[in-house]
């Protein structure tokens, strides 16, 4: 989980952190990143590269441009479709135009609510994403959708995806079946916080690893199905996958 924060006042901007920092502190959520700036476009540099699921905290006004937020929101979109978006600011009078600029704003903070207030929306956010974790998957599905491809499987059943010999095509290899279909490794691994980029070419589901060899960089699936794994990504590899069994 990445979590961005998008603040040009120093004043609030500690103030959001520090409060981000403790919440995840006291509930034991564990993110992938913490990226905090008063620049608009650093801060879309970074979220475009970041791996799994994010959650954005965004003033709206930024340097004296009072609809820049609005802004931010409609490109984090354009490569983040299923991001969380909160929009922190004194602004409540903007709160329509997010229907407007079409973002799916999941909440609307204002920052002169009262302490208690404002923590608890800052903690019902982060609880949304984090607490999704929880969910049980024996029941669930991926259902994927673009316009070149539909299909839908059991999420239990999916070991990895890697790319094929042709551009921009993948191969989904399950349990019981391979399903070739036209994407891209970071549109999958956005689909869904189990899905890790561990290698170039791959793609995993943290919940099937049945282990980690880190003196070969491999990870091992049943039926004898490996993947290759980034020599710098094989602690994440490990710590995620602790934290989906913990």
């Amino acid at each position: 989980m990445n979590i961005f924060i998008l603040e040009d006042d120093l004043m609030q901007q500690q103030r959001l952190e520090q409060l981000i920092r403790e919440l995840l502190s006291e509930y034991k959520w564990i993110p992938r990143s913490i990226s905090t700036t008063s620049k608009p476009q650093r801060l879309l540099e970074k979220a475009e590269k970041a791996q799994g699921k994010s959650i954005y905290f965004l003033d709206i006004e930024i340097k004296d441009v009072e609809k820049k937020g609005l802004e931010v929101a409609q490109d984090i979109r354009k490569f983040d479709p299923y991001g969380m978006i909160v929009f922190v600011t004194t602004h409540s009078e903007f709160a329509p135009l997010t229907y407007k600029y079409k973002v799916s704003a999941l909440d609307f903070i204002h920052k002169e609510s009262n302490e208690s207030e404002f923590r608890n929306q800052v903690m019902e956010c982060m609880a949304l994403l984090f607490n999704q974790k929880k969910q049980l998957i024996s029941d669930e599905a991926l259902i994927f959708e673009n316009k070149h491809s539909h299909f839908q499987i059991p999420f239990h059943d999916i070991l990895y995806f890697e790319t094929s010999e042709i551009s921009h095509k993948m191969r989904l290899i399950g349990k019981t079946k391979i399903i070739e279909f036209y994407a891209t490794l970071d549109e999958i691994e956005r689909l869904d916080y189990r899905f890790f980029k561990c290698h170039r070419s791959f793609v995993i589901n943290l919940v099937n690893v049945e282990s980690v060899n880190r003196s070969e960089n491999i990870v091992s699936f049943e039926n004898d199905h490996i993947c290759l794994i980034s020599r710098r990504k094989v602690k994440k590899v490990i710590d995620l996958i602790k934290e989906i069994r913990s």
